[in-house]
């Protein structure tokens, strides 16, 4: 059995796609693109020592998070149209975005417009949307 291990691994080690990929997970790729079985296992049987010894080196590391940008707290949006439905009210923004009431609030009338909506995060989660200054809802974005 050993011996067909290694017939099999001498082509994969010769082969020059296989000795062109340096780094370890170049090799796995190598590996997983082998089309015969025996090939393939026997790649990733010379492969396992090397990874579980990845695995132990990164083993309890404190892996930094990737940097995001800063979401603003609140923004200011002008609103091109408000439909009442039957499950609250939707607001269309000017950008595009869609935000749907959430809560049960009844508001009152809103007017003819112009209107500018302010989005504010709330502290648990959600967003809190008030109308030209009004009154604030939760509202949640659908678009």
């Amino acid at each position: 059995m050993r011996l067909f291990i290694f017939a099999a691994l001498v082509p994969i080690i010769a082969a020059p796609a296989a000795l062109a990929q340096t780094d370890l997970m170049g090799r796995v790729v190598a590996c997983a693109g082998l089309e015969d079985d025996a090939k393939r296992h026997a790649c990733f049987d010379v492969l396992t020592p090397e990874l579980r010894g990845n695995a132990v080196k990164s083993f309890g590391e404190q892996k930094k998070p990737a940097a995001t940008p800063a979401e603003p707290d609140r923004i200011s949006l002008g609103v091109s149209a408000i439909d009442r439905g039957a499950d609250g009210v939707v607001f269309t923004m000017a950008n595009g975005q869609v935000w749907k009431q959430s809560d049960t609030r009844q508001l009152g009338g809103f007017g003819k417009g112009p209107w500018t909506a302010e989005i504010r995060k709330g502290m648990v989660g959600g967003y809190s949307l008030s109308l030209n200054g009004s009154a604030s809802i939760k509202v949640k974005r659908v678009k």
